[in-house]
């Protein structure tokens, strides 16, 4: 077995200064900021074994004060770093953006106030832009965003940890089928759990495992506390240690994660879909949320 993941999705802080309708870390327990002292410890353990990448996410990443001094951080120990923000700092964001090309900062843009207030920095440093999909989405907007040639596009697929947002959502071959139909796939990427269909070419072991969590990511929140990935932030029955207070072997080797790991087939009655013989069944997190059963087809597909 692997003695880590290759990526952290990292919570710094869990403030924000927007309150998006879709967000669904707003009904994560309160915690405070990570310190820079912490920060260091945790990298400590995260440098020891095989954790080559930290996704900084949030709240708002950039609303934390030392985030600059996070970033340098990781990147003298040796790390590469993908920030996501909102795109509400430009200032901060621009110091990030010097920091070399190890730092990948990546902006969600889903209305035109955003893209007016953050154009003129994407077309000059090249950021990822991401927007989440729905169907009837403004062409307009992506057009313009592409207009700026932004050094990577993406669509994602949207989640539904809440039972009232699942019908904001569509299957998954519909998001799929549309992205293909509707968008030029070297203009646009999209971006979704690997619990549908794995990325076998880029981590050919994710062929043989339920999802990512547990084998090349975990997730990480301000109080270094431990899940197999940040959509079980908060889950009493996922909480896999403290980064901070307890071992990185103890949480690698959690029982919990023996699920994550194990070979599956999916669980989708659905088989003539044109993904079902490639697709692990969704993401266990929304299966686990919406139908109380890691083992479920993802909601989002089976309207569960």
């Amino acid at each position: 077995m692997r003695q880590g993941p290759d990526y952290i999705q990292f919570y710094p802080t869990l403030r924000c200064n927007r309150s998006c309708g879709f967000c669904f870390n707003r009904s994560l327990p309160a915690a405070g900021d990570m310190s820079r002292a912490d920060f260091r410890r945790m990298l400590g353990a995260l440098t020891r074994v095989s954790v080559s990448t930290i996704d900084i996410l949030g709240g708002e990443p950039t609303l934390h004060p030392d985030i600059v001094a996070f970033v340098h951080d990781a990147l003298a120990s040796g790390l590469r770093v993908n920030i996501s923000s909102n795109g509400s700092n430009l200032d901060v964001l621009e110091e990030l953006a010097g920091m070399g090309p190890r730092v990948t900062i990546g902006i969600s843009i889903n209305d035109r106030e955003t893209l007016e207030q953050t154009g003129a920095f994407i077309q000059a440093r090249g950021v990822v832009v991401k927007s989440l999909f729905h169907p009837d989405m403004d062409r307009g907007i992506i057009r313009d965003i592409l207009s700026l040639k932004p050094k990577k596009y993406y669509l994602i697929y949207r989640d539904a940890l809440h039972r009232s947002a699942l019908a904001a959502t569509i299957p998954f071959p519909r998001f799929i089928e549309k992205v293909e139909q509707q968008f030029a796939p070297e203009q646009t990427g999209t971006v979704f759990c690997s619990g549908f269909v794995p990325d076998q070419e880029g981590t050919p072991e994710l062929a043989r495992v339920r999802c990512p969590a547990g084998t090349t990511k975990l997730g990480v929140l301000p109080d270094g506390s431990v899940y197999p990935c940040n959509l079980f932030f908060g889950q009493e029955k996922f909480f896999l240690g403290n980064l901070l207070s307890g071992t990185f072997s103890d949480i690698w080797q959690h029982r919990t994660l023996a699920y994550f790991r194990k070979p599956v087939q999916n669980p989708c009655a659905r088989t003539s879909c044109r993904l079902h013989a490639r697709c692990h069944g969704g993401c266990p997190a929304h299966s686990f949320v919406l139908a109380n059963d890691l083992a479920a087809p993802d909601p989002r597909c089976s309207g569960a």
